[in-house]
């Protein structure tokens, strides 16, 4: 690029606006002039004077009616011919030198630069962006339109994934206290408890939904008679015997009192094992039997439990401990509360690629520093596992790194890289001042880690695609 200018198009005699200019100020002259006359025409003078003045003023009235005349000429000549003019060379000077100042700082700048894409997963510079595990948050209702408990679901490839039961009795903290997820759900229903559930499982929810009692003879009826055995009996409300401890075979219409049904003196960490039994035996029929799944496919429950129930399936809960009694304007009943670490671990085991609540997980890039580890997708589960939230995986811009480096970036604590750290069991912190760099944290993994851990030798590049949305239009869930 040269600095010179283009020549104005507009050049020599064309137009003289130095002509234009006196024409202008002369009629200005004129019209002055004029105007002195019309006020001593109004002063009061005698007849001759008067006389003389109106002769003036005929004169002068044909000379003012002349020079607007002619001003008007001048003024449409100005601003027709003269005014687009001076626009034009204006533009021409001014918006080449903008451009060239504009272009000379994105050049010069290192915060931006575009770059080729490297679409070869074993190549150096190699990212791409990770596709996060679908997830779905469900509140399981009783008769009576009250909070029993919550499941939770993880979709970890089109036939695989988990489910998380979690006793509506578990205390979360608010800016007023712990409150039961039962009592937040009398005072908004839906919305607090998946924000109170995503806040305590660092997790962003795909979905929620609610499951009514009454459905689930819908869900349940191609696959009933639905076979369990439980340690204790179900009691009810008024601690009358429903269900007799050891095997139960139950009818769909039968599904929402035996998961629902609770006396004064049940304790909910047993319910909790009796519902674990019964979701394991359900999806273990819907498996099994070639019967269409009897609710919609594409979204809500059907979408989860259909999927998961193909392949290979994890059910568990919540790991908890007892926590205060709640006070009587919140139900009075026992809550219990969960450890972040135990949260953490139970989300791990069905939620690979987690999308944490925003804020609460690290943005992390893990690239591969010696082209052995498969694009450091194994060593990004681990750093999930650990309360981190990987979104991009690759290759480092060359190999042969051989210390792993956990950077982090300004915004970003040393006490959040030391977690990452401890996680992989390695790693030298790295602080770097750089604000824009997308990511929290990039950890480069290094020949130690692959002394340790060993090369990915059973995931292949084309496999290490299938986890990530990449450059290019190959996408898969992991």
């Amino acid at each position: 690029m040269t600095s010179e200018l283009p020549p104005s198009p507009f050049s020599g005699d064309e137009i003289d606006f130095s002509a234009l200019v006196a024409e202008h100020n002369q009629l200005t002259a004129a019209r002055s002039t004029q105007g002195r006359g019309k006020q001593a025409a109004s002063s009061g003078q005698d007849p001759d004077q008067r006389s003389q003045s109106f002769s003036d003023d005929q004169v002068g009235g044909a000379s003012e009616r002349s020079a607007k005349s002619a001003h008007s000429g001048s003024t449409t000549r100005w601003w027709r011919v003269g005014y687009p003019v001076l626009v034009g060379a204006v533009v021409l000077v001014i918006v080449p030198l903008l451009v060239f100042a504009g272009l000379r700082v994105v050049l010069d700048s290192s915060d931006g630069k575009l770059v080729k894409r490297v679409t070869d997963p074993a190549a150096p510079g190699y990212e791409a962006v990770v596709e996060k595990t679908p997830t779905a948050m469900a509140a399981v209702l009783a008769p009576d339109g009250s909070l029993d408990s919550v499941a939770v679901f993880a979709l970890t490839s089109d036939t695989s994934g988990g489910v998380l039961l979690i006793p509506g009795s578990l205390g979360v903290d608010t800016d007023f206290g712990l409150f039961p997820l039962t009592a937040l759900w009398k005072l908004g229903q839906l919305e607090p408890v998946t924000t109170e559930v995503g806040k305590t499982l660092n997790l962003n929810f795909t979905e929620s939904f609610a499951v009514n009692a009454s459905d689930w003879a819908t869900l349940v009826g191609p696959y009933a008679p639905i076979t369990v055995s439980i340690p204790d009996a179900v009691h009810d409300e008024k601690d009358a015997v429903v269900f007799p401890k050891g095997s139960v075979t139950l009818k769909s219409d039968q599904i929402a009192t035996f998961l629902t049904s609770r006396s004064a003196k049940d304790i909910d960490l047993n319910r909790l094992i009796r519902q674990e039994l019964f979701w394991k035996a359900w999806l273990a029929k819907v498996k099994s039997s070639a019967s269409p799944f009897p609710a919609p496919t594409t979204s809500g429950i059907g979408h989860f439990v259909s999927a998961i129930a193909r392949g290979q399936l994890s059910i568990s809960s919540l790991p908890v401990v007892p926590g205060p009694i709640a006070p009587p304007a919140l139900g009075g009943a026992q809550t219990y509360i969960v450890k972040e670490s135990a949260a953490l671990a139970s989300v791990a085991a069905i939620v690979p690629f987690p999308d944490g609540a925003a804020g609460r997980r690290p943005r992390m890039r893990v690239l591969d520093g010696t082209g052995q580890l498969s694009n450091g997708i194994n060593a990004a589960i681990m750093l999930n596992a650990a309360g981190g939230q990987v979104d991009v995986v690759g290759n480092a811009k060359s190999y042969g790194q051989a210390t792993t480096q956990i950077i982090y970036f300004e915004g970003t604590t040393e006490a959040e890289a030391k977690i990452m750290q401890k996680a992989l069991t390695m790693g030298t912190i790295v602080s770097s001042k750089q604000s824009n760099s997308g990511a929290d944290m990039t950890v480069i993994l290094g020949e130690d880690f692959v002394a340790k851990f060993g090369p990915s030798g059973g995931v292949s590049s084309s496999s290490s695609t299938s986890t990530t949305k990449a450059s290019t239009t190959t996408t898969a869930r992991k």
